[in-house]
């Protein structure tokens, strides 16, 4: 899996773009504002269809422009197209090998990247569902039918919660709790599946890192580990209804941090932090390679900064080992280029 060819077009400060990548290591230089990060966020929308950096379709069109346009050539089995159009008026058009598409899930799919930047290394002291988004990058890939089930998760916890802001009778909601139970069991299943993988992986990466980094990671469902949803749901009843809110299911998943028992938050210096973080991201592009034989795409922006050398070199080293295409930019070639010189890449100076 690599990109062979990216095109933007009006795409915050790039105005036309057209760059032929390496199908491992590229480099792209440059001082602030010149647009390294615009075009790792230009992937990364191709591939999800929204930005890592806002959530505001004005802020990434170019200046006084009324759409931007992204076009991708990529080998995935075969040499395949991806292109996406957005106007201010958050019109879309997109495309996978020329034919349009209703759904982004079809994009996301056919092009896995995996983020590295200043903001993901955040995750750990983030809410409950973006560190459980980081658990459900890998289901999604992991698991063929893990949308469809956490779209329905989603649309009969919304209609719980509409049916109790609203005094709906409880027979009602009992109903909607029963087919609630089994998409939400179905979900945790394919989580805790994909977790257990997962884990001996992370700890294996932890080890090589730093040795002497002792972290308990464990997966939280969202509801009492010894007690079955349904009856959850129904000693929860009374509260929920004041509430108006589903306080217990899968909506409430996490992926939970401890060192001897206390909150890694509280325990891990933000370097030990980031190595954290850079040991799951890696486990989870290492299932992907074995699961696909092919490795995703990932997006590093301006790592130099927040790791040390060391430890710079040892990620390098493993995104190297697991058949990913690296697509990394730096302010300066000169940070990265040890990492480079003894293996063929692509340089880019903007």
């Amino acid at each position: 899996m690599y990109i062979q060819n990216l095109n933007i077009y009006q795409f915050r400060n790039l105005s036309e773009v057209a760059m032929t990548l390496h199908p491992k290591l590229n480099l792209i230089s440059g001082q602030n504002g010149s647009g390294k990060t615009s075009i790792l966020e230009a992937i990364y929308f191709l591939s999800l269809g929204r930005s890592f950096r806002s959530a505001q379709l004005a802020r990434i069109i170019s200046h006084e422009k009324e759409n931007f346009k992204l076009f991708s050539r990529f080998y995935n089995a075969k040499e395949r197209t991806i292109a996406s159009l957005r106007d201010k008026t958050g019109k879309s058009t997109i495309r996978l090998d020329g034919e349009e598409v209703s759904s982004q899930a079809e994009l996301t799919r056919a092009l896995p990247v995996q983020l590295f930047n200043p903001e993901s290394f955040s995750l750990i002291n983030s809410g409950a569902q973006q560190r459980c988004k980081l658990l459900d990058w890998g289901v999604f890939y992991h698991k063929k039918n893990f949308l469809n089930i956490w779209q329905q998760v989603k649309r009969l916890t919304k209609q719980r919660n509409a049916a109790l802001k609203q005094n709906y009778p409880r027979n009602y909601i009992e109903i909607l709790d029963r087919e609630l139970v089994t998409k939400s069991e179905a979900l945790d299943q394919a989580r805790l599946d994909y977790f257990q993988m997962l884990m001996p992986k992370i700890q294996e990466l932890l080890l090589l890192f730093s040795p002497q980094l002792q972290v308990e990671i464990s997966y939280y469902r969202g509801w009492s580990q010894d007690k079955a949803l349904l009856e959850v749901l129904i000693h929860s009843f009374q509260s929920d209804v004041k509430s108006g809110i589903t306080s217990h299911g899968s909506h409430r998943a996490d992926l939970r941090f401890k060192v001897n028992g206390h909150p890694a938050q509280d325990i891990l210096s933000r370097g030990q932090q980031k190595i954290l973080i850079s040991a799951i991201k890696l486990a989870q592009g290492e299932i992907f390679s074995q699961e696909h034989q092919s490795g995703c795409i990932y997006l590093v922006d301006d790592l130099h900064s927040e790791l040390d050398q060391a430890h710079l070199q040892k990620v390098f080293s493993k995104l190297v080992e697991i058949d990913a295409q690296i697509i990394a930019t730096a302010i300066n070639a000169n940070h990265l280029l040890n990492l480079f010189l003894d293996k063929e890449h692509n340089r880019y100076q903007l």
